[in-house]
């Protein structure tokens, strides 16, 4: 087998530039110093990683079905590219370096990693699946993406969650939803029939008045956290930019979407 394929396990272009910047900004809130932030990177990487592949692992036969993953290689499992035995050692040693040096860091922060591995494992694992549970699909993504790790970075670094902290970890759980609920719409073709997501079941259009009600929660979040806690005008400014940008890149392509199955309907 090609080692290869395995580093193409962990699917490292789906979630570098986004998932690992939540806990390092949480290790950034409580101050860590440069070997902490950069323990704290190597954790997330190895979490986030294990979460991949693991849903590699147990979406075999769908992804066998998915005509963009199987030409992309996506999941070398499915292709046959990659085993089954191979992969599950490859998970070991994820989880075995992020529990490892979450320990030696704090042991708040190992319970906020063993949290977000342990509901990584339940949103792809077989017979509990959340990622096929309506609703629940969003709510795990949320909070295994976005809040339990940026808790896990900001208590890695000795930092003591208080209001103020549990108010981003919020907010990134919502943008986390989000993101979630980005990749079913756009994989909406795909999956309907092979995959039971909650855009399956309620449609593009409804998926994207849900996008829309939580971005506007987002807001309200962060609205929330400037009134509360006194943030200073440029933070709040960006925040709020990116918050806005965000859900308005998929609502172009998702007006194209409903477009085109109107036309093709006619």
């Amino acid at each position: 087998m090609n080692p290869n394929d395995y580093l193409k396990m962990l699917r490292i272009r789906d979630w570098v530039r986004f998932y690992p910047f939540i806990p390092l900004i949480g290790a950034i809130l409580a101050r860590a110093s440069p070997i902490v932030l950069l323990s704290v990177g190597v954790i997330s990487c190895c979490v986030i990683a294990y979460g991949f592949v693991i849903n590699n692992y147990f979406d075999v036969e769908i992804d066998k079905k998915h005509e963009k993953k199987v030409k992309s290689n996506k999941n070398p499992l499915s292709t046959g590219n990659a085993t089954k035995r191979g992969a599950s050692i490859l998970m070991g040693i994820l989880l075995m370096i992020s529990v490892i040096i979450s320990g030696f860091l704090s042991l708040n922060g190992l319970l906020f990693t063993l949290l977000s591995i342990f509901l990584l494992t339940l949103y792809s694992i077989k017979d509990v699946r959340l990622k096929e549970r309506f609703i629940f699909d969003i709510i795990c993504h949320g909070l295994m993406f976005g809040f339990f790790p940026f808790l896990a970075g900001f208590t890695l670094a000795g930092g003591a969650p208080d209001t103020f902290i549990l108010s981003i970890a919020t907010l990134f759980a919502i943008i986390c939803c989000e993101a979630l609920l980005i990749h079913q719409i756009n994989d909406y073709g795909e999956d309907l029939g092979n995959s039971d997501t909650t855009v399956t079941r309620i449609g593009i259009e409804r998926g994207s008045v849900f996008l829309f009600s939580l971005f506007l929660l987002s807001v309200i979040n962060l609205e929330a956290i400037v009134h509360y806690f006194d943030i200073e005008t440029i933070p709040h400014v960006i925040t709020l930019i990116y918050l806005v940008l965000y859900p308005n890149i998929l609502f172009r392509g998702v007006i194209n979407s409903v477009i085109g199955d109107h036309s093709d309907a006619e």
